[in-house]
């Protein structure tokens, strides 16, 4: 399974880059941003070791496909495209 840390070694994703989740039925948008090692630190300070993990944080612990929630907020591209373009 690949991880964001793999986006980032194939050069599609870059440490330090801003995600955003926008969850319009709630009215949110949540930011998060990718370190060097591939975890994702959500506006609080949390980091996470997968998008699902910090999306389900952010979603009072309930599941969420943190791949399809997050996009590259310069981008507008989700995790899941990132993922799909692996070798």
């Amino acid at each position: 399974m690949a991880t964001t840390r793999d986006l980032i070694k194939a050069g599609l994703l870059a440490a330090g880059e801003e995600l955003i989740w926008v969850r319009k039925s709630l009215k949110e948008t949540h930011v998060a941003t990718v370190s060097d090692n591939g975890a994702i630190t959500t506006a609080d300070g949390k980091s996470h070791k997968t998008p699902s993990g910090a999306a389900k944080h952010l979603n009072g612990n309930k599941p969420v496909d943190g791949w399809i929630a997050w996009k590259v907020k310069k981008t507008n591209v989700s995790l899941t495209s990132l993922r799909e373009k692996l070798p």
